[in-house]
């Protein structure tokens, strides 16, 4: 029989431990099943540590994600302080990497959209994670498929501002930490990410980017090198994690909820591509040295078989007195935890942005979003404005003024590289100002037409939903109609899109099964109540629609039979491969493709 805890709580078997304190299996006294973390008992006798815990205890246990393990209670009697959370069955990421060795590429980028959507929420609750790593992932089983699901969130946040915390407990391990850390510039929502781009890194050829002797090596690495690349990793999976170890933290992606949607969508083209597999490795590749006398990052997408630097070798740096006295003072080797807490700059990080990073301003919804962000690099002095497009959004940062205003317009592009700059204005060249506007390049979050709910009308069985052949050709996620039987008559599907998508992309035509061969019919596009396009449609070709939909609140799709001596025959009319295109944070991210599960084990995080 366990022990009891508080007065509806019962403790178990131990299921692990780890620096923070020890977890166990336990349950309520109506018999719900929860893991039990019983933290380190110095912990209570630290005042501040105990008020903390109290006033967390609400934002805590509010936080819920399909990609968060939920915290219910957080207990604090006599001499212990636990939080009561899910029991997750299906072991850790790291149980799942040490089993895999590496990892498919699809599930690296599927893996790591749900860390990021689990880390959107943590930032929406204004707390930073702080440990980010593979042990603090667990790979939830109970739907038949692994599910990331990130635990410890809160944690660091509440002993980094105490006696205990400074001196003691684990605020990040040292292969998963960011520079600014290191380097006590504080901590906000991009450290996370920094530690996220470490994980998906490992994840693809099973080591981190830094490795070194000692403890001291692994920080300054992080701070004063850039990372090799490994071989077999995809040029689209190897941009996201290079963006995510930028060094300047306003130079990572804007927030962790962007990341999401752009690892969701490259999950799917790299199941569709069958990426394979990356060799594991036994260390990291070489890392590169960066310009040391100007911290702008002038590297950005290093070729491994031809690398030059920007400028000399770089000099050693000295780390912060306190970070250094705290190594120290652990004793622990570059493999074990390493025990200081980066100070917030403030009384609490930004949700999902860095403090010098983005602050909204509206919406320009034609063509993108507007943000407005300043830059945090060395002061640039210009005299004419440079040529901007084609840079990363990090790059064009860098060779601005810090005091220069950023207006960001996203705008869904599918045929240039995420955060690529597409326009700028002013143009290069022409006198500079107080602000730039920059048009980036943003992947679209993809939501198909066969997976809504038509708010009014409806699609046939015979038309599609899966796969129609149309002109010799298949196309996925089609929707249709066999129904073009009244002469003359319109029929119409509309959806209700609440102003969350920017385009429609699809392809009209007749099924190759169709009866009649000289079958035609009109085809007609209306966002609320205005013609967006109207095309006709003929048995044995396809037209294709890619219409704007920036608010649009109700989508009609239209057709009308246009030969009347064949009414009466079967004639089936698709949108092929119809597809609703939108940027992350106006549509939500669904429809993952998910690895089989080999194995089952019981754990929770250590």
């Amino acid at each position: 029989m366990g022990r009891a805890l508080g007065s509806r709580y019962v403790v178990g078997e131990l299921l692990g431990s780890g620096a923070m304190g020890q977890v166990y299996r336990g349950a309520d006294h109506d018999g719900t099943e929860y893991a039990i973390k019983l933290l380190r008992g110095e912990l209570v006798d630290d005042r501040e540590f105990v008020r903390r815990f109290l006033d967390e205890r609400s934002i805590l246990t509010a936080l819920r994600g399909d990609n968060l393990v939920a915290v219910h209670d957080l207990v604090i009697e006599g001499e212990t302080a636990a939080i009561v959370m899910d029991l997750v069955e299906g072991g850790n990421l790291r149980d799942h990497l040490v089993e895999a060795g590496t990892i498919l590429p699809a599930e690296v980028a599927r893996i790591g959209a749900g860390i990021a959507t689990a880390l959107h929420e943590v930032h929406l609750a204004n707390l930073v994670h702080r440990d980010v790593k593979p042990e603090n992932v667990l790979m939830d089983v109970s739907t038949g498929t692994r599910v990331p699901r990130l635990t410890d969130f809160g944690v660091a946040t509440m002993t980094g501002q105490t006696k205990v915390g400074h001196s003691t407990l684990l605020a990040g391990t040292p292969q998963y930490i960011a520079p600014e850390i290191v380097d006590n510039r504080g901590v906000t929502a991009a450290t996370d990410l920094y530690s996220l781009g470490i994980v998906l890194y490992e994840l693809c050829c099973g080591v981190t980017p830094f490795a070194g002797a000692s403890m001291f090596q692994v920080l300054r690495a992080h701070g004063e090198l850039l990372p090799g690349r490994p071989a077999g990793v995809p040029d689209a999976l190897w941009d996201v994690i290079w963006e995510l170890l930028r060094k300047d933290p306003a130079a990572r992606p804007q927030s962790a909820q962007h990341v999401a949607a752009v690892l969701t969508t490259l999950t799917h083209r790299l199941w569709q591509e069958q990426a394979p597999v990356a060799p594991k490795l036994e260390v990291p590749p070489p890392a590169m040295p960066m310009d040391q006398g100007n911290t702008n990052e002038t590297v950005l997408r290093p070729n491994p078989a031809a690398i030059v630097t920007a400028g000399p070798r770089p000099r050693r740096r000295r780390l912060p007195l306190a970070v250094a006295g705290l190594v120290l003072a652990t004793g622990l080797g570059a493999g074990g935890y390493y025990a200081f807490a980066g100070r917030a700059t403030s009384a609490g990080p930004a949700p999902t942005t860095t403090s010098a990073e983005v602050g909204a301003t509206g919406v320009d919804r034609t063509p993108g979003r507007s943000v407005t962000a300043t830059t945090t690099a060395s002061e640039v002095r210009l005299t004419s404005m440079p040529d901007l497009v084609g840079l990363k959004l990090g790059e064009a940062r860098d060779k601005l003024p810090k005091s220069m205003k950023v207006d960001i317009v996203e705008q869904v592009d599918e045929k240039h590289p995420d955060g690529e700059v597409l326009h700028q204005e002013p143009a290069s060249g022409q006198p500079v100002g107080e602000n730039v506007k920059l048009v980036v390049a943003r992947p679209a979050v993809t939501v198909f037409l066969d997976a809504l709910r038509p708010a009014t009308g409806d699609w046939d069985d015979d038309g599609g939903g899966y796969v129609v052949g149309m002109a010799g050709k298949q196309y996925l996620h089609s929707v249709g109609t066999g129904t073009l039987y009244e002469c003359g008559e319109a029929n119409s599907v509309e959806y209700n899109l609440s102003k969350g998508f920017r385009r429609l992309v699809a392809s009209a035509g007749f099924s190759d099964n169709s009866a009649y061969s000289k079958a035609k019919a009109q085809v007609e596009l209306f966002g609320d109540g205005r013609l967006l396009d109207s095309k006709t449609v003929e048995f044995g070709s396809v037209v294709d629609f890619d219409v704007d939909l920036t608010d649009v609140l109700r989508l009609k799709v239209q057709w009308v039979f246009l030969d009347r001596t064949t009414c009466n025959e079967h004639n089936t009319l698709a949108l092929g491969s119809a597809r609703l295109l939108g940027l992350a944070g106006e549509v939500p991210v669904s429809g993952l493709p998910s690895a089989p599960v080999s194995t089952t084990t019981t754990s929770t995080s250590r």
